[in-house]
């Protein structure tokens, strides 16, 4: 297992597109790296295990943000406190928000190509550092409830994925909120539960959504949370009651990344928040949906490097 490895997400929608770049991308690595194909999620650990007694320097991930969170969720633990991989998003997901928050560009056979190419001349490869967020045992860089996974599903539901898809639902919620009709009551369905930041307890309620993110955007140009690096060890929190017609008013400040002056918003650069659902609740990380009734401890994760490289 040579300094690179790609482990390959078949079933990440973008892959799924293009079944042939499995075989192109372990050309294109020759005798640089590995290609692994992990064809479901109990194969990550013994993979995390193989790379780190190699000693990898690299560890690409070819699937979306989703990918992005099971891979590193299973390198985290099996690594320990050992510094993990130099981490390369190889962008084959549908949005690849992860990406376009930090400023990561390019398609993915390029990225690999000039990672190798900048390799084997010995060129500098700049870097970029991201700190995640821990959500009992599982690590991401964004997970929210309510609104948050609400409109998740939503998107997720429709015969195609993309930006595009993600704007349908878009305006379809919009539409819907000003119509008062009952697509609102799907995407707008509350997370009931007790939440506390820090050491402030909010009161149990129905919250339109809640939204913790170590990243600045969410997609769509979205940015929620930009005080996200405002505090190292801290991420940007917000809990959110609100009326879906108010919400729709705030819709440019979330795209500008301004603050939500709502007395119903708690907004909040926090250290740990603890979240106890009074009922099941659904929530996502990094775009993966997960349903519980159990509490989420969520609190800043480690920090790793990304390849941040502008193919030409």
């Amino acid at each position: 297992m040579p300094g690179i490895v790609v482990i390959h997400n078949p079933y990440a929608r973008g892959n799924l597109r293009r079944p042939w770049i499995a075989d192109k991308l372990r050309m294109i690595l020759g005798d640089s790296g590995e290609l692994i194909l992990t064809r479901n999620i109990d194969q990550l650990p013994e993979v995390a295990a193989e790379c780190k007694k190699r000693g990898i320097e690299y560890l690409g991930v070819n699937g979306g943000d989703g990918s992005l969170h099971l891979v590193l969720s299973a390198f985290i633990k099996v690594y320990n406190r050992d510094p993990l991989p130099i981490v390369v998003p190889l962008r084959s997901g549908t949005m690849n928000t992860l990406t376009r928050s930090v400023k990561i560009k390019g398609k993915t056979i390029k990225i690999l190509e000039k990672l190798i190419e900048k390799r084997r001349s010995n060129q500098p490869i700049q870097l970029v550092k991201q700190h995640l967020i821990r959500l009992n045992d599982q690590y991401g860089f964004m997970s929210g409830g309510g609104l948050a996974a609400n409109f998740l599903a939503a998107y997720y539901s429709g015969t195609t994925v993309g930006p595009w898809q993600a704007i349908k639902v878009l305006a379809h919620a919009v539409g819907s909120v000003l119509a008062q009709g009952p697509y609102m009551r799907l995407i707008m369905e509350p997370a009931h539960c007790k939440i506390r930041i820090d050491d402030e307890e909010l009161p149990p309620r129905y919250f339109t959504a809640f939204l913790g993110c170590a990243i600045r955007e969410i997609g769509l140009g979205f940015t929620p949370t930009p005080r996200a690096y405002e505090k190292p060890g801290h991420f940007q929190f917000l809990a959110v009651i609100i009326k879906p017609i108010d919400i729709i008013s705030k819709i440019p400040a979330l795209w500008l990344g301004r603050d939500l002056n709502h007395p119903g918003v708690f907004s909040r650069v926090a250290e740990r928040v603890f979240i106890e659902p009074i009922s099941n609740i659904r929530y996502t990380i990094d775009g993966e949906i997960y349903e519980t009734e159990a509490p989420i401890d969520i609190s800043c994760g480690p920090t790793i490097d990304l390849v941040r490289i502008y193919p030409e």
